[in-house]
């Protein structure tokens, strides 16, 4: 079976790059303001696959054109994923040292090509960086938050990338000095040559996969949670909250619900102002948040009443939650919120509230003894006929 060009694979690879670069920017220009770094990829493929295309043109173009060009268009296309991957992982931009060593690869490129020529440490130069820059990148996608498969493909995919460079740059210390480019017919420089037709395409993949899933977390988030305020909507909260309730039936786990309401919220937006009694809403939300544990959830009931789920909790437990936000609730973190407080009903899950519908009314009754107290409450509901237990 006859042999396939390198130069084939790459002329093909920089076919999909392009189109890759195509797609990205579309995606960039269009419903995916919020997700970042498309534009710097897609420049990125644009980059590379302008350099396979003039790798493919050696020996009928000067070397200007078919060797250091197309070279340094290599790191600067992988410099430009980089930028692409701080973007989009929200990371503070440290490309000095970057452009430091694209600065000092492309004076020995420059010096390896025009003043001395010198095959094999032109290899040796463009290997070992290349080998620093997608090791540069897959350390940055490990570095992001949340991380799925797509995240772990592609920084595996920049390991591998990485370790064929190495290679390639161990492999160029152990060569004939006299090899040149056109009879280098190595195992080593044919992995290198497929290895740079694939890894453009497959990183692109990978970028993308990376998007699609940002992109269904940002749509799932915008579809479960309040605008304003970032917690569960209504309907996506009492979703949550029976499917919590079946759960804990099932292990015979305890779980309890309050139920919470800003007392007089209606003289904040009164005397304050809506946009300030906004600002109240979101401030509670916000401190609430930060006394909740991982695996608790907090919605938006209406209004100014919010519900809290609190799986794995006793009644007594969850009124000790309770209170505590209602303290919290009640100091003043900023200047531009006026003070203000809240009343809670707390209800554990017991064997009279069939469904969270009973659940949350007798949340609710408690909420109302509460305020029929005098506000600024606690109660706890009682199983039998929603009776209550003051605080």
């Amino acid at each position: 079976m006859p042999g396939i060009d390198p130069l084939a694979f790459i002329i093909i690879s920089a076919a999909f790059g392009t189109l890759c670069a195509f797609v990205l920017f579309v995606l960039g220009s269009g419903f995916l303001r919020d997700i970042k770094g498309l534009a710097h990829w897609g420049a990125a493929c644009i980059t590379m696959a302008t350099a396979a295309f003039l790798f493919a043109l050696r020996g009928t173009v000067p070397v200007l054109f078919s060797s250091f060009l197309p070279n340094l268009l290599v790191a600067v296309g992988v410099v430009t994923m980089h930028a692409s991957l701080t973007e989009y992982g929200g990371f503070k931009r440290k490309t000095k040292l970057l452009f430091l060593i694209l600065g000092a690869a492309a004076l020995a490129l420059a010096w390896f090509t025009f003043v001395q020529d010198n095959y094999r440490a032109r290899v040796i130069t463009m290997s070992s960086t290349l080998t620093v820059l997608f090791t540069a990148c897959a350390l940055l996608i490990f570095r992001l938050k949340k991380k799925g498969f797509a995240e772990r493909f592609t920084g595996l995919l920049f390991l591998a990338t990485s370790v064929v460079m190495l290679a390639r740059c161990t492999a160029a210390f152990l060569q004939n000095s006299r090899v040149r480019p056109d009879t280098d017919t190595s195992l080593v420089h044919s992995v290198y040559m497929g290895t740079f037709a694939f890894s453009l395409v497959a990183l692109s993949l990978g970028f993308m996969l990376m998007v699609s899933r940002a992109m269904h977390m940002k749509l799932e988030f915008l579809a479960t949670r309040d605008q304003m305020t970032g917690v569960y909507r209504r309907d996506a909260f009492l979703a949550l909250l029976d499917q919590t309730i079946a759960q804990s039936r099932l292990k015979r786990r305890p779980m309890s619900v309050l139920i919470i309401d800003l007392d007089n919220f209606k003289e904040v937006n009164d005397r304050h102002g809506h946009l300030t009694g906004d600002q109240v809403i979101i401030d509670f939300s916000s401190k609430v948040r930060q006394l909740l544990r991982r695996g608790d959830a907090i919605g938006r009931y209406g209004g100014e009443e919010f519900l809290v789920l609190l799986p794995d909790t006793t009644q007594d437990d969850a009124y000790s939650v309770a209170d505590r936000i209602r303290a919290m609730a009640a100091e003043v973190w900023s200047k531009e919120v006026p003070a203000y407080t809240v009343s809670i009903g707390v209800a554990p899950l017991v064997a009279d509230y069939t469904d969270s519908a009973t659940l949350i009314d007798a949340a609710d009754k408690a909420l109302y003894a509460a305020k029929k107290a005098g506000k600024n409450h606690v109660m706890l509901a009682c199983s039998q006929s929603y009776g209550i237990t003051p605080s």
